[in-house]
């Protein structure tokens, strides 16, 4: 089964996505067991000393890969 098709199907009823901030949250998410994690932006920036909107949309695709 493909990402996106589970990714729908978790939208079948209702779930939690909490929103990680760094590589360390994300792990720490990911170990309880969530089915999905959410990206911010301001919490990219904000553990870079950046103001919300202040990170390319470049750096933001490097940091979620």
């Amino acid at each position: 089964m493909d990402k996106g098709k589970i990714f729908r199907d978790l939208h079948a009823s209702t779930f939690v996505m909490p929103n990680p901030w760094d590589i360390g949250t994300t792990k720490l998410l990911a170990s309880f067991g969530f089915k999905a994690l959410a990206t911010t932006s301001a919490g990219f920036a904000f553990s870079r000393g950046l103001p919300d909107g202040a990170v390319t949309f470049e750096a933001m695709i490097h940091h979620c890969r």
